[in-house]
């Protein structure tokens, strides 16, 4: 049982040879851009020289393209392995090890059972999908030889441990339990399979020595018999070996044929020394040397050597058994001296476990390849380099999701951030944008996105320090693919323009400004000096024309007055023109209160001869940032005119209160006087020379000066008042 079940397994093991070959001359057809060529051909010479196999397969990135022959075998063409249960797992053992494996038998795509061997196939260290070769089961029994050896004292089973259930299935007609028999059991690696032979019996070595006269009686017969199966057997094992010779010489002469012929530079190397023992045409053209001078060289003495120290750490790690086989980019020196990059793939022709000895070197040139990858470095460190040269932050990003994908150096330079900064957190863009600018910048972005069309926009970023830099957001689309688009952009620094802009507006305000204070104090001038002047030529005509003395003497006293008059409006007009001109007055921090009691120092005789009461709510630590001649004055005009306006019917009373509104510091001076008709002087009560009682001491220009104070200092004032019950001004010092 023993020997057969020896027979039966090599029979199977010529049979996975037989498709390891034929996968191999698959793989050997596709080209360096990852297309088969004269697959048709190569397929109907490989399906008619093994007669234990039915189809071939090539099977890029997982899904079966290319099956000879198509006829009865449409069905598994465009069909996915990867994403079947039944076949997936076997096809990841295969990318795993590397190595040709057998699944099955399983449930065929086209029908019926079969066993797939499928060998993983690598371009450029990448996996590209499978070379394969299709057996159905029934040719894989009869490529066995279980037929020859029919017996009504054992019986074969194949079983394999199913990859979804884990458990061992049997795939032969007799299921039954055999555990309790003498069985005899090999493994076949390849394809995880297990061959089982079987007695049909269960021994009874008592019952066939009893009786000892019964055994007697057959002795003679039993050993004839066993003589003439003695004589059979080896005649039938020479046949077997005969015919595993000619199968053997038949794929000896395949593989010879395709080491000549290969689309790749194939050597046998001896493993111990390094010396070539044979190389195709395909070697011999790449490195240009015959084949005669290769067989006297060794793989070192083509090597670069700066490459030969790694190349021969591989070659001992595959010695000593670390490794199965390696692949390696390297540099040979041919034989004119120019230096070529070849991809190399180096697997043992020793057996593990047994003594190192030669081994097959499967050589790429990729010599053109790796130029054209130096050029696109070369193109890449230029482009690099002209970016990092821009005076401005290029940054690719995304469009509907957040995310920088990409950002030049320069963003250290201009808002003191990485790249590693900016790319590590998705929302990093938005969270360093002026929070006052954020919003509306994300709504931009998010509806030129939607609407697919670029845009530049000017917003404040914050400097890594806190400062705050001004960009020009320069922004172009481009589209991945039709559903996916993407934004590109550069940020300029335009914080020195901004800001020069922000100066010039600034300037070009206060120049606007002052030529409307201009203007109006024009029209107050020609206004208000006219009247005088006219006056003036009236009094001397009339003094001129006048007879009398007594009533020359009068026209001058009316001249003199006059005179005194016009005085009184130029100097008021100098003060306006002091307050108006003072473009960047002196700014303090003052003690309101001490300023207060100096002012009420200032009118102490106008409060006790009106019987006043002041009554000062402010605490003594309030202070406010102003120009101190500008609150003297101020607070001179509001407490004098709260008095001197007072009720006729009571005793004037004056509050003071101090109170924080909206980051303003507020002071109110409310008093019970007269009140101002709102209504009727509202428009006109900080004009200049304008009146609203008949008290002469009023002149009309306190609070039109105040008010241009105030102004000029950036705060402002607001009235509150009613006719017969009194006013209350909030002055509002920022």
């Amino acid at each position: 049982m023993s020997n057969i079940l020896g027979v039966v397994k090599q029979n199977v093991e010529q049979t996975l040879r037989n498709s390891y070959v034929a996968t191999i001359t698959l793989a050997l057809t596709i080209d360096d851009s990852g297309n088969p060529k004269n697959f048709e051909e190569v397929a109907k010479r490989l399906v008619s020289n093994y007669n234990s196999i039915d189809a071939v397969q090539l099977v890029p990135n997982g899904v079966i393209k290319y099956t000879y022959p198509l006829k009865g075998n449409e069905a598994a063409t465009n069909f996915n392995i990867l994403e079947s249960p039944l076949h997936r797992k076997a096809a990841l053992k295969a990318i795993a090890t590397k190595a040709i494996y057998f699944s099955g038998p399983v449930s065929l795509k086209q029908g019926g059972i079969g066993v797939v061997g499928r060998l993983p196939v690598f371009k450029k260290d990448k996996f590209w999908g499978f070379s394969a070769v299709v057996v159905r089961f029934n040719t894989f029994l009869k490529s066995t030889g279980f037929s020859s050896f029919k017996s009504d004292k054992y019986y074969f089973q194949i079983s394999k441990t199913n990859p979804i259930t884990y458990k061992e299935e049997f795939f032969l007609e007799n299921k039954a339990d055999f555990s309790g028999k003498d069985y005899q059991m090999v493994e076949i690696p390849e394809g995880d399979w297990k061959l089982y032979i079987i007695p049909t019996k269960k021994s009874h070595l008592l019952l066939e020595f009893f009786p000892l006269t019964f055994i007697a009686f057959f002795l003679s017969l039993l050993c004839g018999l066993f003589v003439t199966t003695l004589l059979k057997k080896p005649s039938e094992l020479q046949k077997l070996v005969k015919s595993q010779t000619l199968k053997l010489m038949r794929s000896e002469f395949l593989f010879k044929s395709i080491f000549d012929h290969a689309g790749l530079g194939i050597s046998h190397t001896n493993s111990i020394t390094g010396n070539f023992i044979d190389a195709n045409d395909k070697f011999c053209e790449i490195i240009g040397y015959s084949q005669e001078e290769i067989k006297g060289m060794n793989f070192m003495m083509i090597t670069h050597p700066d490459d030969l120290q790694y190349d021969l750490d591989n070659m001992e790690r595959l010695r000593n058994g670390e490794i199965s086989q390696y692949s390696m980019e390297k540099r040979y020196i041919n034989k004119s001296g120019e230096t070529i990059w070849v991809n190399i793939t180096v697997s043992p022709l020793w057996e593990k476990n047994e003594r190192p000895n030669n081994h097959i070197t499967i050589v790429e040139n990729i010599t053109k390849r790796r130029e054209s990858e130096k050029l696109i470095l070369e193109s890449q460190q230029k482009i690099k380099d002209l970016i990092d040269s821009i005076d401005g932050v290029v940054w690719e990003g995304n469009s509907e999701e957040p995310g920088i994908t990409y950002i030049s150096k320069k963003s250290e330079a201009i808002l003191g951030y990485t790249p590693e900064e900016w790319i590590s957190d998705a929302y990093f863009w938005r969270k360093i944008i002026h929070p006052e600018d954020r919003d509306w910048v994300i709504e931009k972005s998010a509806e030129c996105a939607r609407e697919r069309k670029p845009f530049d926009s000017e917003y404040r970023m914050i400097h890594k320090n806190g400062n705050t830099v001004w960009v020009r957001d320069i922004v172009s689309i481009y589209h991945e693919s039709e559903n996916s688009i993407k934004f590109r952009g550069i940020l300029i620094d335009i914080t020195k323009s901004k800001q020069f802009e922000l100066d010039l507006n600034n300037s070009l305000t206060l120049v606007t400004e002052q030529n409307k204070r201009l203007l109006n104090f024009s029209h107050i001038v020609s206004h208000n000096l006219r009247s005088h002047t006219s006056n003036i030529q009236s009094l001397i005509n009339l003094i001129e024309m006048s007879e009398d003395e007594n009533e020359e003497q009068e026209l001058l006293a009316l001249l003199k007055s006059v005179s005194e008059a016009l005085n009184e409006t130029i100097d008021n007009l100098n003060d306006v023109v002091s307050i108006q001109t003072d473009i960047t007055p002196v700014i303090e921090e003052l003690n309101l209160n001490k300023y207060i009691n100096r002012t009420l120092e200032v009118l102490r005789d106008q409060i006790v001869k009106n019987e006043a009461k002041i009554k000062n709510n402010i605490s003594d630590g309030v202070t406010v940032k102003f120009n101190p001649a500008y609150l003297e004055s101020v607070l001179l005009n509001f407490i004098s005119n709260s008095i001197r306006y007072k009720h006729p019917e009571r005793k004037p009373v004056v509050e003071l209160n101090s109170y924080i509104e909206n980051n303003y510091q507020v002071l109110e001076i409310k008093d019970n006087g007269i009140g101002i008709d709102l209504k009727k002087n509202g428009d006109k009560l900080f004009g200049m020379y304008k009146t609203f009682t008949n008290n002469v001491a009023s002149r009309g220009i306190g609070l039109f000066i105040s008010k241009n104070q105030i102004d000029t200092m950036n705060g402002k004032i607001e009235v509150e008042s009613t006719l017969n019950e009194g006013t209350t001004f909030k002055i509002y010092f920022k």
